[in-house]
Parts: C-alpha cells; structure tokens; sequence
C-alpha cells in the first residue's frame, strides 16, 4: 500500500465544512431538480460551452444538460469518500506521528473546499445552462466565472501555505 508507513489518524471535520458539503450538495439537488422542471422547455440545441466573456460558444443537444449534475453528483461523493483517508494524500511535507493530525486536517479541508467549490460551480452552471436553454437568459451572469476561480486558487494556495507551516 503505498505511504503503509504513515499514521493513520483519525480526523474530526469542523461543522463549517461539513455545513458546506451540505450546501453545496442542497444546490446542486435544487438545481438538477430545475433542470428536471425545465425540461419541456428547453430547445433541442443548448450551449455546453462558454467563453471567458460568458457567451456560449459551445452547443449540443438538451440530453447534454445532464453530464453537469451527474458529474457533479459523482465528484460529491467520491471527494467526500476521499476527506475519510487523508493519510493516502500526497504531501510537500514528510508525515511525522508529531505533524500527522495537523497536516491531514490541512488535506481534508483543502478536499472539502475544492470539492465544494466545484461542486457550486457545476450547480450555478447547470441552473445558468437551464435558463438559456429554455430562453430565459442568453449569457452567463458576468463576473461569476472569474470569482469561481479564484476562489478556487486561492483557497487551494492557501492551503499549500499552511501545509509548509505545520
């Protein structure tokens, strides 16, 4: 097994990420179920890409709609299973008995926030795709993308600095 010589700790995840797993699985719920409503009246053609400016500039049939939410449904869940064994992580560090705990909770926070992230990203994508498809707008709302990413960036930088500090 590869990194057998590591600890195994057992990690207890904060409220505040775990009320974010919650979240973010909510939305992506509520927004495969507006999906679902819609249906009936989306076109047959929908965008499934956009440029940096929010413009589709990607189209396809409506059954493409639901790569996003599957994708989605299966990142939740195989992320979530992934914050249970932080001791099989990678790491810039060398795991000691003495910065093991410290250094997994850092791995399985990161996890969480990027899982979570993601996962909101292809809720907010899913609900926007729904809405152009079926007429209602024609853009992506300006400005989300570029927030979206750096969210993701700098909480995963973030995280990187914490590790060489524990």
């Amino acid at each position: 097994m590869i990194h057998s010589d590591r600890p195994i700790v057992k990690i207890h995840t904060p409220f505040w990420a775990k009320l974010l797993s919650a979240i973010s699985l909510i939305l992506l719920i509520a927004a495969s179920v507006y999906l679902a409503m819609s249906w009936g009246d989306l076109a047959d053609t929908i965008p499934i890409h956009f440029n940096a400016s929010g413009e589709a500039d990607g189209f396809g049939g409506k059954w493409t709609a639901i790569m996003l939410p599957v994708i989605g449904f299966f990142m939740w869940g195989g992320m979530t299973g992934l914050e249970r064994i932080p001791h099989t992580y990678n790491y810039l560090v060398k795991i000691t008995e003495e910065n093991a705990e410290r250094q997994y909770l850092n791995g399985v926070l990161m996890m969480n926030v990027i899982k979570n992230l993601s996962v909101l990203l292809f809720a907010y994508i899913t609900y926007e795709m729904t809405l152009i498809g079926s007429g209602e707008s024609v853009n992506l709302t300006p400005g989300v993308m570029p927030v979206f990413l750096t969210l993701l960036f700098v909480s995963m930088g973030w995280f990187v600095f914490k590790s060489f500090r524990n």
